[in-house]
């Protein structure tokens, strides 16, 4: 297969995607280490430790939205091969915390805090991308 150089579009949909997710990053660790550091070193009221507890979840939802757009910029071919990337990657991920599960109940295994999930994935759907890439080269 020949790689084609890349469309304007393309290289566009590419740089806003890098730009999108460094900027939800970079608000997602201010937000984690923020939130635990006021958690942990000030006394609040209850509803306010609930809502800085869930205050990651706005950048981890800004990334989800940069990925949508750059997928949807995407041609059939690259949408289908992020596509198959996903699929493997939340198998493995779904499949790999089911069986930690039963490590944890039966073996005595140590606990693995839910929220390392989302880092988890997002792990997992990186190395899948570059298995499914070099599948088609």
């Amino acid at each position: 297969m020949v790689c084609e150089p890349a469309s304007d579009s393309a290289r566009r949909a590419r740089a806003r995607y890098a730009r999108d997710m460094a900027v939800a990053f970079v608000c997602y660790a201010a937000f984690v280490f923020g939130a635990a550091l006021a958690i942990r070193n000030v006394a609040l009221p209850q509803w306010l430790v609930i809502a800085l507890s869930l205050a990651p979840m706005a950048p981890a939802l800004m990334m989800l939205r940069a990925y949508l757009t750059y997928t949807r910029a995407l041609d059939e071919f690259q949408r289908r091969v992020h596509t198959e990337a996903l699929i493997a990657a939340t198998a493995l991920v779904v499949f790999g915390t089911f069986a930690y599960g039963f490590l944890e109940e039966w073996a005595g295994f140590p606990r693995l805090p839910v929220f390392w999930v989302f880092p988890i994935f997002a792990a997992a759907l990186g190395f899948t991308q570059i298995l499914v890439r070099r599948r088609y080269k």
